[in-house]
């Protein structure tokens, strides 16, 4: 089965894709290797226009992107 998810609000949108290869490329720009992560969560609040994220269970106040 091939699934997407889409997020629209407010005249813009935004997919599961799209903030995953974010979230990949910030673990990678942190001097990580995509082997080693194990698991990712992806929190989007539209109303802000940031995607939070937790990489293999951990975050920091800073761990978010704008969309």
């Amino acid at each position: 089965m091939k699934s997407e998810l889409v997020v629209q609000f407010k005249g813009h949108e935004v997919n599961n894709k799209k903030l995953i290869e974010i979230a990949k490329e910030i673990w990678k720009s942190e001097g990580n290797k995509v082997k080693d992560l194990l698991t990712l969560e992806l929190y989007y609040k539209p109303e802000e226009s940031r995607c939070y994220y937790v990489f293999n269970g951990k975050c920091s106040e800073n761990s978010f992107f704008e969309v």
